[in-house]
């Protein structure tokens, strides 16, 4: 490999972990609260070196990298470890929280990191996570993620001018419909472990298809048929879905959440 790719992998073995666990470190520390004058630390302060640091080395990274390095943790309780710290860290980041509010252009820089760096590891979760290897904190810690991304308001394109959404679209795609598509396809690499997610997923899962995408909705609305089938196998009914649906449905649009194509999308099931 060239010297720089060189590099990067010795800066991956040696900063990767001591970054992540970093961070975790910081954001998890209780916050000081502000004593008389003391001006309260905002934790962006501290973490904000560690998080640049963080997305410049993710970005430097190669399908090879991730494949060293992924083979470095040999032992399958270091990749359980490395992979719930970075999908816990990547939660972090999509905080609102976490940059300015009007810092648009590095939320979106983070965001594509992040889908970059998780549609590499999701391979690692398929091989090493799956059949009698199934590991429930793992998939669930990437299901929470997923939903958490495409939920994130600087996501929803529908809100921004039609100039900038125009931009945002020819650099970085529609980053919701890619990692719902990834999300469908986890989905149906479970197999018989998607009962584990029945009906635990049905709350998060109704969240993502209020998202106006139509091809997101495309995309996450078979997931619930499949529920469905699946719970019919286990059971030899559906009620407890449907239950869950309904109830979930019902609360959401309380909350003024759907628009009416979203309605009709689900009488239509």
């Amino acid at each position: 490999g060239s010297p720089v790719s060189e590099e990067v992998d010795v800066i991956v073995r040696s900063l990767l972990g001591v970054l992540l666990r970093t961070i975790l470190e910081i954001t998890n520390r209780p916050q000081p609260t502000g004593n008389g004058n003391a001006p309260r630390l905002q934790f962006q302060d501290v973490t904000g070196e560690f998080v640049a640091c963080l997305l410049a080395l993710l970005r430097q990274m190669t399908e090879k990298h991730y494949q060293q390095l992924l083979d470095s943790l040999s032992n399958k309780e270091d990749l359980r470890d490395f992979l719930l710290q970075i999908f816990t860290v990547f939660r972090i980041l999509i905080r609102p929280e976490m940059f300015p509010k009007d810092w648009t252009v590095m939320r979106l820089v983070t965001n594509n990191v992040i889908i970059t760096t998780v549609l590499y590891l999701s391979d690692a979760l398929r091989k090493n996570f799956l059949n009698e290897k199934f590991d429930y904190k793992v998939w669930d810690s990437y299901f929470y993620l997923s939903v958490i991304f495409i939920n994130q308001p600087c996501l929803q394109l529908e809100m921004f001018s039609p100039s900038k959404r125009k931009k945002i679209l020819e650099k970085y795609g529609d980053m919701r419909v890619m990692m719902g598509c990834e999300i469908f396809s986890m989905w149906q690499n479970l197999g018989e472990h998607k009962l584990n997610f029945i009906p635990a997923m049905i709350g998060p899962f109704l969240e993502v298809t209020l998202v106006p995408q139509p091809d997101l909705r495309n995309v996450m609305i078979p997931i619930f048929h499949d529920m469905m089938d699946w719970e019919h196998r286990r059971s030899g009914n559906f009620k407890q879905v449907e239950a869950k649906l309904i109830d979930k449905l019902d609360s959401l649009m309380s909350e003024g959440k759907g628009d009416e194509t979203y309605r009709e999308l689900f009488n239509s099931m």
